[in-house]
């Protein structure tokens, strides 16, 4: 395993796992300090990315985010963006609350941003 951030009130689960290449985001996130919680996880993505071991699925499924950590995804997004780069397929599952129109808007425009990642949107 090479991340697992426990969630808490103000900060979502991250799982990082290497075999299968995995990444999980789940719970809210309005962190204190966005720096510090997401750059681990932008740099565990950026060390993929330099030695990428296989293909990645991801499972974004947020309750509630802040523009800052919006920022933060985003960054992570590029790395995801870098690792499909290496010849690696990369597939990313957008959840959100079927009457959550703010998250799903959200992840519609992930995958506005993001055209060459596989990203699909659904509603849980």
């Amino acid at each position: 395993m090479l991340l697992n951030i426990a969630a808490t009130d103000r900060t979502p689960e991250i799982i990082l796992t290497q075999e299968p290449v995995k990444l999980s985001i789940k719970g809210e996130s309005y962190p204190e300090d966005v720096s510090a919680f997401y750059g681990q996880v932008i740099q565990a993505v950026n060390n993929l990315v330099a030695s990428p071991l296989g293909d990645l699925e991801a499972e974004v499924q947020l309750i509630y985010i802040n523009s800052s950590s919006i920022k933060a995804l985003f960054r992570i997004f590029e790395g995801l963006d870098d690792y499909r780069k290496k010849d690696k397929a990369v597939r990313i599952h957008w959840l959100a609350d079927e009457d959550d129109d703010i998250m799903q808007e959200l992840g519609e425009d992930f995958v506005d941003r993001f055209p060459n990642l596989k990203i699909t949107t659904q509603s849980s």
